[in-house]
């Protein structure tokens, strides 16, 4: 009788290895309208599960870049005095917009949500004749489904991934709850959106994550990298030890050494090499290797970086990333001025009209206008023109004029100053 020949699978010499992939996708619009239930309440869905803003936020927060020009802007479109005839207007502004704080708080918080998200929220709540408005975390806030062309309601809750928590509905606007309260979004026309815009950084979403991981990738090196710092050639002379151990008896000696040269050369990523020399007796040689201090993928940061400063229609200079020193050139400075005033101008304009739909019927409703004082000029400020002249015969008068242009002065007037203390 033959053997029954089983057949085995051949196992294949070759390795294999996942490749993970954890970028995140910028939505696809061309999908349908995703609906997504949390406990009763039937919500537009943001991708993600659900969770988009939250992970735009989050990366927000990682890219040093896009940090700074998002807060750059925001505390820019805060900055502005405001102008406006209707005394009532200005002091509800000012003083009395809700109990916690003001319309330079309120632009701020919105102007930053819109710069990250894409849009932003605003709650009014009615009281009789009075009004307050809030500013509403843009993250926490999701449209509910509607059937119409725009929605009528929006749920709100502090963590969407917590499947305990029930969300908060709220009308919008113009419709108002039984309590007074309503939802203004405040968002733009997008070409292709359906229903939330995305971050109008969006051109460079990929270049903020790849940011986000050099820093990490950086951070991790320095942690747990191996990097040689250091060798010592080092002669012990005969290591043999009392049992006529030789190889044992280096082999502690060695290890005496290198606990001695621990925390001075070694340090968390930088490691000694002690290399033992036999034969005649020699003065010990000491060889360091200095670290690269400034991290890996150095121009890939700064391409990155551009790309996002340019995707979010800003300025170097002005987020902190270029000082005027490295510009060189002042009127390049003002020239970069005139244009992102325009934009704090317009993001100013498009808040404000949210809040007088908030302020519609009410003594509160006004045209209000905003005097945007660019960072430079110092025309009206006496003490810092004082402190230069002070300087004068310190720095020159050409230092000072240059000073005088940078800090927005015109040519002029700069001259007029420097040439005549007394002016």
């Amino acid at each position: 009788m033959q053997k029954r020949i089983k057949n085995h699978p051949r196992k294949s010499h070759q390795s294999s290895f996942q490749v993970t992939n954890n970028v995140i996708q910028l939505p696809d619009y061309t999908d349908k309208q995703k609906i997504v239930t949390k406990q009763g309440l039937r919500i537009v869905s943001t991708v993600d599960n659900n969770l988009f803003p939250q992970k735009v936020s989050k990366l927000a927060k990682e890219s040093s870049t896009l940090k700074a020009v998002i807060n750059s802007f925001a505390e820019y479109v805060s900055y502005g005095a405001l102008l406006t005839e209707n005394m009532q207007l200005e002091r509800k502004l000012t003083k009395d917009l809700n109990k916690y704080y003001n319309w330079f708080e309120l632009a701020k918080r919105v102007a930053k949500d819109r710069r990250t998200y894409g849009y932003g929220f605003i709650e009014a709540i009615r009281k009789g004749s009075e009004v307050f408005v809030y500013h509403l975390d843009a993250s926490q806030v999701r449209f509910m489904e509607y059937f119409g062309e725009k929605p009528e309601a929006v749920a709100i809750s502090k963590d969407w991934n917590d499947t305990r928590i029930r969300p908060i509905e709220r009308t919008l606007y113009p419709n108002y709850d039984e309590d007074g309260r309503t939802i203004i979004p405040i968002m733009e026309y997008e070409s292709g959106m359906i229903d939330y815009p995305l971050p109008m950084w969006s051109g460079a979403f990929f270049d903020a994550q790849v940011e986000s991981l050099i820093g990490q990738y950086n951070a991790n090196q320095f942690e747990n990298g191996v990097t040689l710092s250091s060798i010592l050639m080092f002669d012990f002379g005969d290591t043999t030890d009392a049992n006529g151990d030789a190889e044992k008896g280096l082999a502690r000696q060695k290890q005496k050494l290198e606990s001695q040269l621990k925390g001075t050369s070694q340090g968390r990523s930088g490691k000694s090499l002690i290399v033992p020399k036999s034969g005649d007796v020699e003065a010990p040689e000491y060889i360091t290797y200095p670290m690269q201090k400034e991290g890996s993928f150095i121009e890939l940061q700064k391409l990155v970086e551009n790309n996002i400063v340019k995707a979010c229609s800003w300025f170097r200079s002005l987020a902190g990333l270029e000082s005027a020193g490295v510009l060189g050139n002042n009127q390049q400075l003002r020239n970069e001025w005139e244009l992102a005033e325009r934009l704090i101008r317009n993001e100013q304009d498009i808040i404000m009209e949210a809040l007088q739909k908030a302020f519609k019927g009410t003594a509160y409703e006004g045209e209000v206008m905003f005097n945007n004082q660019s960072p430079m000029n110092v025309v009206n400020d006496l003490e810092a023109i004082t402190v230069l002249l002070e300087k004068k015969d310190i720095i020159g008068d050409a230092a000072v004029y240059e000073l005088l242009m940078m800090m927005g002065m015109d040519e002029e007037q700069a001259k007029i100053i420097v040439g005549n203390d007394s002016e």
